[in-house]
């Protein structure tokens, strides 16, 4: 064995994913905000109803397709298999060997990978420049690739085990280079908030991290026995190798989430309502939403009888140009146990209207809901108590779809609400992991988040960064099973492309702000579920480009077309891994009528799928070169900020 050249190898290979994690740790020039709640980037644009960039994806991957099962002279497939050969022969110096390797090696992956890379750099709006700046990571995915694969192959010479590049090892292995490369892309190419500049003041809860860390390492070793079953010789030509490692994140966190919500439940600790009844101040925020608004003021104005404490509701109407401020007052003027007032101003945003909202507040305990949701009757009842505690910050509640109309995009959010709400987040609450308390009902500790400056202007995501931020001041969040909220649901595929796409870019956004590599790490929620946030843009967008590549696959190689069926159901089934841990909850909370709708399961994760293809499509991407915007944001000391009328107080609001 070539000693020199393997460590050559390993170095170039380092060198290459440092390439990869330093624009992600590179803080960004290009948010003229103040780090803190006022975020100062260009809009993304608006997707036309059209979509055309979106379907321009689609045929470019198409085209990319056929060229790759086509192109014969040299075959695209053979010329990736050659650079491997050659490197993990030199090094090896054993190309028998690495011959029976290599001929297993199935590039299927990479291809996606590219496609990928190619599709975005040729439908976003961008300069010629910016777009070959993009290209450039197809060739820099394309050596990361084959360097992991020749030393997976020096790794499986030396050591004798079964590690090679057939199928599940090398699918894995592309599927962590892609992550990195988009990666890398994603930070270079896009304009992104800066990252945060609260303090860093999470104490160490070192059970928090031993918990997470078990459930990882054991779910990644029943992954990788999993696969290394699907890698035995009977299967080495089955279609389980080519996608179900696709999705692997999916698997894996699914996976991570059961022996955690298993503690949570053998372990759980509900805090009972006692006979202490601290202030609550609720802040709705509204803007042309006199369908519903009626509905909720008179649902607030229930859970506060039940509550029997002093609520006061603040409503912000910002700029509506209908009714909602004249059936606010109404319904405020009718309250029988809460206090209401309405407040109007020019339209300014949602987070600048929770502002406003929160800096008239003056009770410790604030309740956010959105105008479009209906509160219910115990939700306060339910979340005040856990205040008690001085390491909680953030209390979610149960979501569910509004009853009010029933479509078919309800029934299957009725199902995807099972998986988050009652699986996923008990789970992530008991390892202080959770990422965003969603603004359809968030009750937090008022301190705390006016030391962070309040709700963050010119982003989309103002309920997850408010999360992240309370969390890094060291206060918990947790959801209660026995709170609920009832949101609101779109009724037309382009109104839940439209939403997911929203939700998508707030992804994004918030990601940015909090990357450890620039942020720091504050527990679990950032080292864990953050980071796979980041890793899941990739395999996500593969599973956009894998359908098409299957079908150019089953029309090409007829080796295949007995397997159509097989490609079909595995899609179907491994998009639909969330699905399979919601049907016992399903039954359990007899969503009866959701279950029938089970089959049309896949059609609705492409549509989040294709969501987050737009929320890409529709960041503003920087200029090459990129020197910097004209004038560099000058951020304020994280003692105090100011952003939509909140003023930080400059004392520490970490529980001791």
């Amino acid at each position: 064995m070539d000693s020199r050249l393997l460590a050559a190898t390993i170095g170039i290979s380092a060198v290459l994913v440092v390439i990869c994690l330093l624009p992600a740790g590179a803080d960004r020039r290009d948010d003229l905000g103040d780090g803190l709640t006022n975020v100062v980037i260009p809009r993304h644009v608006k997707t036309p109803s059209a979509r055309p960039r979106t379907w321009l994806f689609m045929v470019i991957c198409a085209a990319l397709g056929l060229l790759f099962l086509g192109w014969q002279r040299p075959s695209a497939a053979a010329s990736y298999a050659g650079l491997v050969q050659d490197l993990a022969a030199a090094i090896t110096r054993n190309p028998a060997a690495v011959n029976g390797y290599v001929a297993r090696l199935l590039p299927a992956t990479g291809f996606l990978a590219v496609a990928y890379i190619i599709g975005i750099a040729l439908v976003v709006r961008a300069s010629l420049a910016r777009r070959l700046a993009m290209l450039f990571h197809v060739p820099l995915y394309l050596a990361m690739s084959v360097l992991a694969q020749a030393l997976l192959i020096t790794a499986g010479i030396a050591s004798g085990w079964l590690i090679s590049p057939f199928g599940i090892e090398a699918t894995l292995v592309n599927l962590l280079i892609g992550g990195l490369v988009v990666l890398r892309m994603t930070f270079t190419a896009f304009v992104l908030p800066r990252a945060t500049i609260v303090r860093r003041d999470r104490p160490l809860w070192v059970w928090d991290g031993v918990l997470a860390w078990c459930a990882l390492i054991s779910m990644v070793a029943l992954v990788v026995l999993g696969y290394a079953y699907l890698a035995e010789p009977g299967n080495l030509t089955s279609v389980w190798q080519v996608f179900i490692p696709l999705y692997a994140l999916s698997i894996l966190f699914v996976l991570v989430f059961m022996p955690l919500w298993l503690l949570w439940w053998a372990g759980r600790r509900l805090p009972a309502p006692g006979p202490d009844r601290p202030a609550v101040d609720v802040i709705v925020p509204a803007y042309n939403e006199e369908e519903n608004l009626a509905r909720l003021m008179r649902s607030v104005d229930l859970a506060a009888g039940r509550y029997g404490g002093p609520v006061r509701v603040v409503l912000w109407d910002d700029g509506s140009t209908e009714g909602t401020a004249a059936i606010a007052r109404d319904e405020a003027a009718a309250f029988r146990h809460a206090r209401g007032e309405v407040h109007s101003a020019p339209n300014g945003g949602q987070a600048t209207a929770l502002n406003r909202s929160l800096s008239i507040t003056d009770a410790e305990i604030v309740v956010r809901i959105d105008a479009d949701c209906v509160m219910g009757p115990d939700a306060l009842v339910f979340s005040v108590p856990w205040f008690r505690d001085p390491r909680i910050g953030t209390v979610g509640a149960m979501e569910e779809p509004r009853a009010d109309t029933v479509t078919w995009f309800h029934r299957l959010r009725a199902l995807e609400c099972l998986f988050q709400f009652r699986f996923a987040r008990l789970g992530q609450s008991l390892v202080d992991g959770i990422v965003v308390i969603p603004g359809t009902f968030t009750a937090f500790r008022r301190e705390p988040a006016l030391l962070a400056g309040g709700f963050p202007v010119g982003m989309n995501g103002e309920d997850a960064d408010l999360t992240m931020q309370i969390g890094r001041l060291g206060y918990r969040a947790v959801v209660d099973p026995r709170i609920r909220s009832e949101e609101d649901v779109p009724r037309s595929a382009g109104e839940f492309v439209e939403q997911r796409t929203r939700w998508a870019r707030a992804g994004f956004h918030v990601y940015a702000r909090h990357m450890p590599l620039r942020a720091g790490s504050a527990g679990p929620r950032v080292w864990l579920w953050s980071v796979r946030r980041g890793f899941s843009w990739f395999s996500l967008q593969a599973g956009m480009v894998a359908p098409i590549f299957m079908l150019e696959l089953l029309l090409a190689r007829p080796g295949y077309r007995a397997n159509v069926v097989s490609f079909a159901l595995l899609y179907a089934a491994a998009g639909a891994i969330p699905l399979i841990m919601s049907l016992p909850l399903a039954v359990r909370y007899r969503y009866w009528r959701s279950l029938l709708w089970l089959p049309t399961w896949f059609v609705y994760a492409f549509l989040r799928r294709l969501a987050t293809l737009e929320a890409v499509i529709s960041l503003p991407t920087r200029p090459f070169p990129y020197r910097g915007p004209a004038a560099a944001g000058r951020p304020r000391p994280a003692g105090r900020a100011t952003a939509g009328g909140v003023t930080a107080a400059a004392s520490s609001a970490r529980p001791r």
